[in-house]
Parts: C-alpha cells; sequence; structure tokens
C-alpha cells in the first residue's frame, strides 16, 4: 500500500511538472523593441477624417506638463481625438519610438497644419514628423538621401498601409511625402482650404382656392435662403482684413487678428432633391481659402452669410464688421454648426509637396478605395432610412388652411433648421424666431477691455502667490 502511495504521488509529481511546463511554452517572451537601432526619415503624412465623433484634432494629453496642468493631461488623456488616435498607431506600429511622448519631443519633430475643433472633418490635413525607415543604424536623413533612403531594394515601409490597419475606422491615411529635414507642416504651409456645406430648402407655395370651389392651384416659390446676396457679401471678406468681429477672441494667446484671404465664393452642387410633397433641396458650398485662419472664424464667417442670406442684414454688414472704428465690439451670434465645416487641402511650395510626389502602396491605394466605398454605402442606407422617415411624417396640406403665408413661414423654418442640428439662431443675446439683425444684437466686450481683464487676473495671480 505504502508503494503504492509513493507511485501516485511520483505520477502526480510528474504531471504536474509537465502542465506546468505546457504553461510556460504558451507564455510568449515579450521582446523589447531597441528604436535605436532603426534609422529615421522625416515625412510628411496626409490625413482624413470625420470629426463627428471625435473632440476636435488635438490631443488633449498632449497639455504641457507643469505644476499647474499636469493633473489636467492625465484627466484629458482619454477623450476621443485625431490626433490621440493617430499616436496610438504609430506607436503600434513602432513608427516612433513607443517608450517617448510624440507631442514636443525634439526627436519627432511633430507638427500639425489644421488644428480642426470638435466635430469638423478633414479630407487634406498634413502632420510632418521623423518615423522609422528601413535600414539598420541609428541617424536620418531627409530629401537629401533621395531613393537611397528606400532601403537596399528600394521599397520604403508601408506607412500608410499599417497605419490604417491601427487607425479607427473614421481616420484614414492617404499618401505621405519624403520632405527635408527641418520641414515643418504649419510654417511651411502657404495656404489653407475649408469648404462649408449648406442646403436651401425651398417649399412650393399653394395659392388659394378659387370660390368656384377648384382645387388649390401652385404659385411661385420664395426662396428664403438669399444666394445672390451672399455672394455679393462674399466678396467684401477678400483681402487683408482684420477679422476679430469674425472670430472667438482669446487675447492670451492672439494679439494678432489681421488674415488674409485668397478666395471666397459659393457654389452650387450637382445635387438637387425633392422631398415630400412640396420641398425641394439643394446643395451648396461656401469655399474659402486664406493664408491661416482665427479660432472659429471660418464658422463665425459662415454664420453671418447665413444672416445675409436670411435678409436679417444686407451685405454691407461686411464692411461694418470689418471697420473697427464703427464695431469696435463684436454683436454676439451663433456659429454655424461644426458638422458642416470640411478642412479641404493645404498647399506647400511644389518643390516639396506636389501631386507628383505622393507615394501610396497599391495594396494600401486599394484597401482605402475599398474602405471608402463600403463606408459611403452605409451613411446611403442610413440616409434613405431617415428621408424615408421624413416623407411618412409628411402630412397632406389641407386646402382650406394652407395659405402661401403659411407655407413661408414653414419654408422658413426648414431652411434655417438644416442650416443647424440644434435650431440655428439661438445664442447669447439672440432670440428665437425669426433671424435678428447683427446691429440690434447685445456685443461682447472689446479687445482692450478683454486685455485689461487678462492683466487684472494676472496681478491678482501674483498677489496671491506672494502671499
Amino acid at each position: 500500500q505504502n508503494n503504492s502511495d509513493a507511485e501516485m504521488t511520483t505520477q502526480e509529481v510528474e504531471e504536474e511538472e509537465s502542465l506546468t511546463l505546457k504553461r510556460t511554452k504558451k507564455i510568449k517572451i515579450k521582446r523589447t523593441f531597441d528604436f535605436s537601432k532603426y534609422k529615421t526619415r522625416k515625412i510628411a503624412l496626409e490625413l482624413a477624417y470625420c470629426g463627428a465623433n471625435h473632440f476636435g484634432f488635438s490631443s488633449q494629453g498632449c497639455v504641457q506638463a507643469s505644476s499647474e496642468n499636469t493633473t489636467n493631461a492625465k484627466n484629458n488623456s482619454h477623450i476621443r481625438t485625431i490626433e490621440g488616435a493617430l499616436f496610438e498607431a504609430l506607436k503600434k506600429c513602432r513608427l516612433v519610438d513607443p517608450s517617448k511622448e510624440i507631442f514636443g519631443e525634439p526627436s519627432v519633430d511633430y507638427s500639425r497644419c489644421g488644428r480642426t475643433d470638435r466635430g469638423v472633418s478633414s479630407i487634406g490635413n498634413v502632420v510632418s514628423l521623423n518615423v522609422r525607415c528601413k535600414g539598420v543604424g541609428g541617424g536620418g536623413g531627409g530629401e537629401d538621401e533621395e531613393d537611397d533612403e528606400d532601403g537596399e531594394n528600394g521599397e520604403e515601409i508601408d506607412y500608410v498601409g499599417n497605419l490604417n490597419r491601427a487607425l479607427p475606422d473614421d481616420v484614414r491615411a492617404l499618401c505621405w511625402y519624403a520632405v527635408p529635414d527641418g520641414f515643418s507642416s504649419r510654417f511651411n504651409c502657404t495656404s489653407r482650404r475649408y469648404e462649408y456645406h449648406f442646403t436651401r430648402v425651398v417649399r412650393q407655395n399653394l395659392a388659394p382656392p378659387p370660390r368656384g370651389g377648384e382645387e388649390a392651384g401652385k404659385c411661385e416659390p420664395e426662396e428664403i435662403l438669399d444666394v445672390e446676396r451672399m455672394r455679393e457679401a462674399c466678396e467684401k471678406l477678400v483681402g487683408t482684413h482684420d477679422f476679430r468681429n469674425f472670430c472667438k477672441m482669446n487675447v492670451k494667446d492672439c494679439r494678432d487678428y489681421t488674415r488674409h484671404i485668397k478666395e471666397c465664393r459659393i457654389e452650387k452642387k450637382n445635387t438637387e432633391r425633392t422631398t415630400g410633397a412640396l420641398l425641394r433641396e439643394t446643395d451648396w458650398v461656401l469655399i474659402i481659402e486664406g493664408s491661416s485662419f482665427l479660432w472659429h472664424m471660418v464658422r463665425c464667417i459662415a454664420a453671418v452669410l447665413f444672416q445675409v442670406g436670411l435678409r436679417a442684414d444686407a451685405p454691407d454688414i461686411i464692411d461694418e464688421l470689418l471697420d473697427l472704428t464703427k464695431t469696435p465690439r463684436k454683436p454676439l451670434y451663433a456659429m454655424a454648426p461644426e458638422h458642416s465645416l470640411v478642412l479641404v487641402g493645404c498647399e506647400y511650395d511644389d518643390s516639396v509637396i506636389n501631386p507628383g510626389k505622393r507615394r501610396v502602396s497599391e495594396e494600401a491605394r486599394q484597401g482605402l478605395e475599398m474602405h471608402a466605398l463600403a463606408a459611403a454605402r452605409m451613411h446611403r442606407l442610413k440616409a434613405s432610412l431617415w428621408e424615408e422617415i421624413g416623407g411618412r411624417a409628411h402630412s397632406p396640406v389641407k386646402e382650406d388652411a394652407d395659405t402661401p403665408s403659411h407655407n413661408v413661414k414653414r419654408s422658413r423654418e426648414l431652411t434655417r433648421g438644416l442650416l443647424s442640428s440644434t435650431n440655428y439662431g439661438t445664442a447669447a443675446g439672440e432670440p428665437k424666431g425669426e433671424p435678428v439683425s447683427l446691429k440690434k444684437r447685445s456685443t461682447e466686450k472689446t479687445y482692450d477691455e478683454r486685455i485689461a481683464d487678462l492683466n487684472a487676473k494676472n496681478e491678482r495671480k501674483k498677489t496671491t502667490e506672494a502671499r
């Protein structure tokens, strides 16, 4: 009996050792990635993204570390941003040193061209940074090394393909460019181009039924959003002006509000739809290009243009807002919604970035195309569903109740509703209902008053610290 127990004990020990060995084999040995063994090169990366589900482009975790804002940086690091998704993908693909921060790291030399706001999309934003390239050994180079940088076989890492496999579905890398050391996607940019998309709705008015009891007849519809007036106002924005009345003023970080607008125009898109029984929709786009833009500048410009289009103000309101002697205080008005704004592209010197220097592998290009087509089909399906819902919600027009004036009012409501998903025109100082002229609005503080408030705040802070 004792021998049997001893044998069983020995057998159990052997089985335990066997299981332990199997578990050890299953455990993957995590290899350390020595980034210093690889060469790096400077590239510019072109990005496209849908900003609807992101809290802007800039990574909220990239606040400069200090005694005051270290806590804020940690608390904001989980906020979903395009730049945060890009940083995570770059580290996951080992294109940058995973052990280091990207923003503010001298060895990475990262810069971004357009710092789009929450909800704003882009089909051509550009960032630049140093990334790992083929070849072993420290150091790197830029455009000066030409094709030798692409490795021994003339091929480089598939930056676009690798990143798109790691990025979320609503963020895509489009292509990359080889740029020289010292290139900055922000400071080397010569112009930025934005588009603001909007829809104009026209409701066909019904004439009152004749006394003879015949059916009501159709009369000419009223164009609620006057695009020609908006185009006239656009021409006044071109040139070099002080745009402090067309932005969200931030005197702490910006003291110069002069900007140059190269182009500002409104074009009709080749789309026209009939929805419901009497509604006709047309899509339009505001195109604006400039060397640089102030905070919320494009959305403020669009908001003022809508005021002109809705006939609340004349096109001359642009001249008055640009003349600081006449209008030293910015009127209170709601910015145009962010979801319609798109950063279309960033321009650079042709010797550095041009279409002929775009780099993307055929595999990555095909993958990007298929991804875009699948996403477009999905959104078309969603759009058709909502159009069907709208059609079912449509109620027939009653001949004895709907008069032309009622239809005009309804058309205004639909037009203004499509300018925003949040009832355009309900900001502080702006009552609901019909649009109110900017001349009759409450106003914000002037630039000098804001500077005085900032100086007073800094003095109070110094006094508190001295105590």
